[in-house]
């Protein structure tokens, strides 16, 4: 190996970057030719801080003099970046006893200095697994012939004795003539030597066990036990069932393990009883493995076998507690992973015993994951392992082992990078192993890999076409477990078992886990997740949720829990999928929880905005977290302090500016957060409504839809449609009159630009200019000038409930022509059913200003729509009603009744007493529909009416109501007596639906004042402390307006 210096160091530094197990080392040729190098070539930095160093000797021979001065020149001047390693590398080669001898006496001279020697065998050992430097430095095809890491050819292993194995199938492995004689003979000696037939009984459960006969091998295990303990022999019984149920533990028989356990309790008593020499021995078996197997069957907590581990004394410790230890740690590095580092102590201790035991295959793999379990929280122990599976100095199962769990940390950390290269090496030497289920998943795991950091290309999918070939190839795996857990999982689930599903699905996360199969690992998490959600335990169900990334679930989850505050994970050194999961989370809940911690919450989310707009964060491809945050922070806006609030704002003011037809994925939170800010901080209405007309006017749907809500119109100083009974009087703003004329300019700009719904935000802010009676007048033509259906076509007409708003601002005569036909339109059977709903919505709203001959007309034309004498649309089968489940096209235009719209039209139109009256009791029968949109409409018709028409209406009966709509009803008519229904009251005040109680609050608000009721002044009280800001906030809001 003889390249020249120039080439040879170049050689080293690209061996040095692959093999030396430093991934987080940038190697680099250090200095220049004629400058003073200090004795070295290529410095690197470990990710701990520590520096390596090479020199590069492109030697024919190489000497022990040689070595000596190579080593001096670098420990006894100036050290370059105090490096504590020394590699010395020629290509010389370096077998000689001598440089052996010498280098051993240079690192007893530099204590403080490793010396490592790299001749022509080593370098050619190492090229030997890198065919790509091989092939850079000299050809593809001496890369092809040389490298090649699988060990060299030996007798091939004979094939499988087919006949013997059909033999042992059919006859059965206890009725064949190796076995059958032999349990015949431990069966006929059980009577009368027990201690020999159990020792016959174990020989020939290792014999069936090692064929792979587990189950039968179980049946004789049995046999021994029972034997032993007819023999009296109850110390080597509990000796025995302690040593295998720690096994099954091991392998995942928990089923086996709390049946021996059970045992070992028994033998236990005996032993007692008996005074036996070993009975405290046999009683610490019984506690052990009893308290191993509640753990194990429990569905939520482990918390019996770290307490009994921590009793067992040195002198006393079984040989199978590294086993014990190696479970519980593992099962909380995969459910609890925190937490992991309080079990260090066990760690230690079971390491330490491990490696004092007989060197067996069981026990290497023991002391390797023991290892990569400190490996978790500590950087010592893992750069150890590295070291040693990249040097090759470890098992090619073990190297494989290290790799993957060192990917899975990668990952989870953001280093994208070193994590598909360490799955790369693992699936590498996996295969060399014989690991190939391993090695598919670990393939799966670089395609999971690339899906969260990208890049996203045609070729993602490659890893998932190598996987399936890889699996034709073998089936072996690191971890042997009696059945998959993940296919146990799923039959539990199927069997509707969810205990049992439960325990399974532990396991499989516990066994992705520790194999750094991360596909897999993310496929149990959202299976525990769902599992944990569909059986009462929402708070592990969030945290797995948050784990998994599933923001879909999470959001529907904290949905479903109403006024519950589920927990978050800890927003330190999380991936930035649980970040975003759980920024999405606190969005879902932020009206829940104190102020303060609100606040913090604001503070966090801004933080992780500002950075990820910057690029300090790890993210996705598409910056999924850093958007995330900005819309929570937004959803938290309502909760803000002042400073916060303009925090906000800034942060989000250069999301305005855009080319056309462009969108902001924080728009429609930005447009809400601007009108929050307006209410809880009315010293920045101007501006947050100045930014919510800046989004309007770059076609922000969002803000425009936002400037139509009767909130924001109060806010601007007019008064919504639906407070036409409060016209000529002054709405409540926190605006100047000269800043709500500069927005009135504002919402005239942008109905001259022809935005989305700015006619009716000019009409509602500035009724009075030009521009909206012509906008009227043309809204007034499209009604009129409305077609007949065609029978060949449909059309879903949006714009009628719009128009009818806008001709409210016309001329009676011009209103009722409107009015006529939509009702036209409404009494239409060949109109779909959506259209004919808008036409008696939009007929609602002309019908309000009407005179009284009109209003009584309409009244009797609403009345067979509410008796639903006039239901029946075209295509009513087809677009409305929910679709059948197997349905390739699945549409639902919601429902098809017309009885609640007309029923609304016909309280809007109602005049004289008895007209109400026909309303009310209407409502009454409605309120019991299974139509929800039927139960709203008549809900909103009682509470149109007025008081007196109402007042023989028990409250009562609506507070246990299933639809919100009535209870929300229940407490305004509650209300009219609060302290009648005081217990009605009382009950509404813990409605399970926030909507409810924030409705009651606004009720009670309106009815205080320096004379209120002590029911009153209770309620308000109770409110005032309710679980949701926002029904806190309408009750102290209502206090301040007194004040």
């Amino acid at each position: 190996m003889h390249l020249g210096w120039d080439r040879f160091e170049k050689l080293m530094l690209a061996l040095s970057r692959r093999v030396l197990g430093l991934r987080d080392i940038r190697f680099r040729r250090y200095g220049v030719q004629g400058q003073a190098q200090h004795g070295i070539d290529l410095a690197g930095r470990e990710s701990t801080g520590d520096f390596t160093v090479v020199q590069c000797k492109d030697y024919a021979a190489f000497t022990a003099g040689d070595l000596r001065k190579a080593v001096a020149k670098f420990a006894v001047g100036r050290r370059p970046f105090d490096a504590g390693r020394l590699i010395v590398a020629t290509s010389a080669s370096t077998e000689a006893t001598q440089l052996a001898d010498e280098l051993a006496a240079l690192q007893l001279q530099y204590p403080d200095l490793d010396v490592d020697l790299w001749g022509s065998e080593q370098i050619n050992q190492h090229l030997r697994y890198c065919g790509d430097i091989v092939a850079q430095f000299w050809t593809r095809e001496t890369a092809a012939d040389f490298c090649t890491g699988a060990p060299l050819p030996g007798v091939p292993a004979p094939p499988p004795d087919r006949q013997e194995q059909a033999e042992r199938i059919l006859v059965g492995p206890l009725n064949t003539d190796d076995v059958a004689p032999m349990l015949r003979t431990a069966d006929n000696r059980r009577a009368e030597a027990p201690a020999e037939s159990a020792t016959l009984y174990g020989a020939l459960a290792n014999r069936l066990h090692d064929a792979g006969f587990r189950g039968h091998a179980t049946v004789l295990r049995k046999k021994q036990l029972e034997a032993l303990q007819e023999g009296g022999l109850f110390d080597e019984a509990a000796d025995l069932a302690a040593e295998l149920a720690a096994a099954a533990l091991h392998h995942g028989d928990s089923d086996q393990a709390r049946i021996l356990a059970h045992q070992l309790e028994q033998f236990a008593r005996d032993a007692a009883g008996s005074r036996t020499p070993q009975a405290s021995a046999t009683a610490r078996h019984a506690a052990l493995l009893n308290a191993a197997a509640q753990d194990i069957a429990h569905p939520l907590v482990m918390s019996h076998l770290a307490p009994a581990l921590e009793k067992v004394g040195a002198a006393d410790a079984p040989d199978y507690r590294p086993l014990l230890v190696l479970m519980l740690a593992e099962y909380r590095l995969a459910t609890e992973p925190h937490t992991l580092v309080e079990l260090d102590g066990l760690i230690k201790v079971a390491l330490a015993q491990a490696k004092e035991q007989p060197v067996t295959e069981q026990m290497q793999d023991i002391l390797v994951r023991l290892r990569l379990l400190r490996a978790e929280y500590d950087s010592a122990p893992r750069q150890d392992l590295l070291r040693e599976a990249r040097r090759h100095r470890m098992k090619g199962r073990h190297a494989a082992l290290v790799s993957a769990r060192e990917a899975r940390r990668c990952a989870l950390e953001g280093r994208a990078e070193e994590a598909l290269e360490n799955w790369r090496d693992a699936v590498q030497d996996g295969i060399h192993a014989g690991l190939a289920e391993d090695a598919a998943d670990w393939l799966y795991a670089i395609r999971a890999a690339n899906a969260q950091y990208g890049p996203w290309t045609i070729e993602i999918d490659d890893e998932h076409r190598l996987a399936q070939a890889l699996r034709t190839t073998g089936s072996g795996r690191l971890l042997d477990r009696i059945r998959d857990p993940r296919a146990q999982a799923m039959s539990a689930l199927v069997r509707d078992k969810p205990t049992e599903a439960v325990l399974a699905a532990r396991r499989w996360l516990t066994d992705s886990v520790v194999t750094g199969s991360w596909a897999d690992e993310n496929e149990a998490v959202t299976f525990l997740g769902d599992l944990y959600r569909d059986n009462n335990e929402p708070d592990l169900a969030a945290t797995y949720y948050q784990r998994a990334g599933s923001t879909e679930k999470l959001e529907q989850l904290a949905k479903n829990m109403g006024d519950a505050l589920l927990p978050l994970v800890p927003g330190a050194r999380q991936p930035w999928w649980t970040l975003r999961s759980r920024a999405v989370l606190i969005a879902a809940q932020s009206d829940l929880g104190e102020d303060a911690a609100a606040r913090e919450l604001f503070d966090e989310m801004l933080d992780l905005a500002v950075r990820g707009r910057v690029g300090e964060l790890v993210d996705s491809p598409t910056r999924s977290l850093a958007i995330q945050a900005a819309k929570s922070a937004c959803a938290l806006a309502s909760r803000s302090t002042h400073e916060q609030a303009t925090a906000l704002l800034d942060l989000l003011g250069p999301d305005v500016p855009r080319e056309p037809n462009q969108y902001r994925h924080t728009d429609d939170e930005h447009a809400a957060a601007c009108v929050a800010i307006a209410i809880a901080h009315p010293e920045l209405a101007m501006r947050a409504l100045t930014r919510l007309f800046d989004l309007a006017d770059v076609h922000t749907d969002k803000a425009l839809n936002v400037l139509v809500r009767d909130q924001t119109l109060r806010l601007l100083g007019a008064w919504p449609q639906s407070d036409r009974v409060a016209a000529g009087t002054v709405p409540c703003s926190p605006l100047s009159g000269d800043e709500q004329n500069t927005l009135r300019t504002r919402a005239d700009e942008l109905a001259r630009q022809g935005h989305y719904l700015s006619n009716v935000i000019q009409a509602a802010v500035n009724p009075d200019h030009p521009d909206v009676q012509e906008r009227a007048r043309t809204a007034r033509d499209r009604l009129l000038a409305r077609p007949e259906p065609d029978p060949k076509s449909m059309s879903l007409d949006s714009a009628m409930v719009p128009d009818s708003a806008m001709v409210c601002h016309l001329a009676s005569d011009e209103r009722h022509a409107c009015l006529e036909k939509l009702l036209t339109v409404a009494s239409d059977r060949r109109e779909l059913a959506s259209n004919r709903q808008d036409a008696l919505i939009g007929a609602h709203n002309l019908v309000v200003d009407q005179e009284p001959e009109a209003k009584c007309t309409t009244f009797r034309a609403s009345q067979p729509f509410a008796l639903g004498e006039l239901d029946g649309s075209r295509l009513d089968d087809e677009f409305t009603g929910q679709p059948h489940p197997l349905s390739t096209l699945k549409i639902n235009l919601g429902s098809a009744s017309l009885r609640g719209h007309g029923l609304r039209l016909a309280a809007a139109s109602a005049t004289t007493a008895d007209e109400q009256e026909w309303v009310k009791d209407q409502a009454v029968e409605l309120l019991r529909s299974d139509e929800a949109i039927d139960v709203q409409e008549a809900a909103l018709a009682l509470n149109r009416l007025p008081r007196e028409a109402t007042a023989d209406i028990d409250p009562r009966a609506l507070a246990d109501h299933s639809h919100i709509s009535a209870r929300q009803l229940s407490a305004v008519l509650c209300m009219q007596h609060p302290q009648r229904f005081a217990d009605t009251l009382a009950r509404l005040a813990a409605d399970p639906s926030f909507r409810v109680r924030r409705t009651l609050a606004e009720a009670v608000t309106t009815h205080s004042g320096p004379d209120v009721q002590p029911a009153i002044t209770k309620l308000m009280d109770r409110l005032s402390k309710d679980q949701r800001h926002s029904v806190r906030a309408v009750v102290l809001g209502g206090l301040r307006k007194q004040a």
